[in-house]
């Protein structure tokens, strides 16, 4: 941490600095972030046109060679807003649906889904899979077409908004009263990358601030829903790859590494649930999110 700096209402101590870009722990919003943070014109462009055709140009393919495992993680997901929820609370829209994997999973369930996506080639992978899908952003405009849902769900989509405040004020106007609100964000920061960095030489390898904007853990991405009205109910974690590096396998300088250690996770993770032991499996990653650990943080919410 080095000196103080300020950007606008915004200031905190920095961080660190990529690409003339610095990280700060504001003090005004709560969380971590970039400065200076770009302009609304900007990221819908960058998103629209670009996030899918150059930044993950493979995606949409070789998502198909995760599926058992992705299909597993959003069963996970639907068996805790079942239990959160009554049965005839089965509304569901995903903001930042991608491909729309997560709402065919929730309609082979029995759950009515929608999602909005701004890339046109997401949006239309979705379709032509059976998925009912808006394009464009998640915006005032977007959102008053919509009925209201029960679940809003937004996976790894905080950290990529340059005002998530205004995201989750949207998304509770949409919500039933008692409804859910599901975010996953990247465990920024967490102790696991600490430690490599200050025991081990690495770089803070997790910044990517031209497109990670904001920087959670589960404190900060908590007290951010209870400043906007929601209740934080349930907490969870994705495995922590970063323990892979403690252990000497340095997946970020090798791509094909990388490869197999995400196979190796995948099997931990299949193995366990096709044992009949999901809940161990499940009770071990709520467990390390109540330590902070986990490369996802996951939180369950309800509208106040």
């Amino acid at each position: 941490m080095t000196d103080s700096l300020q950007w606008q209402q915004h200031h905190g101590p920095s961080l660190t600095s990529k690409d003339g870009i610095d990280v700060i722990d504001c003090q005004h919003c709560g969380f971590k972030h970039v400065i200076p943070l770009p302009s609304t014109a900007e990221l819908q462009q960058f998103y629209r046109e670009a996030f899918y055709s150059s930044e993950k140009s493979d995606y949409l393919n070789s998502a198909s060679a995760d599926q058992a495992w992705l299909n597993s993680i959003y069963n996970d997901r639907y068996d805790s807003f079942e239990s959160l929820l009554q049965k005839q609370q089965r509304h569901i829209l995903d903001v930042g649906c991608g491909p729309g994997f997560f709402l065919a999973a929730g309609a082979k369930r029995g759950w009515h889904v929608q999602g909005i996506e701004p890339s046109p080639q997401a949006a239309a992978f979705a379709r032509n899979h059976g998925v009912e899908v808006n394009e464009g952003f998640f915006s005032a405009e977007t959102v008053n077409k919509l009925a209201p849902q029960d679940v809003i769900h937004m996976s790894q989509v905080l950290e990529h908004l340059a005002e998530p405040t205004q995201a989750l004020t949207l998304a509770h106007s949409k919500l039933k009263t008692g409804g859910l609100i599901c975010i996953s964000v990247p465990n920024d920061f967490n102790p696991l990358q600490q430690a490599l960095v200050k025991a081990d030489g690495y770089s803070d390898w997790w910044v990517s601030p031209k497109h990670h904007l904001n920087y959670f853990d589960y404190d900060s991405l908590e007290t951010l829903l209870r400043n906007n009205g929601f209740e934080p109910i349930e907490r969870e974690a994705s495995f922590p790859l970063e323990l892979f590096l403690l252990m000497g396998d340095n997946y970020i300088e090798d791509p094909d590494l990388g490869k197999a250690i995400h196979n190796k996770r995948k099997r931990l993770e299949l193995t366990l649930a096709e044992a009949g032991f999901n809940h161990s499996k499940r009770a071990l990653f709520q467990a390390l999110a109540q330590a902070g650990l986990g490369r996802l943080a996951i939180v369950i919410a309800r509208k106040n």
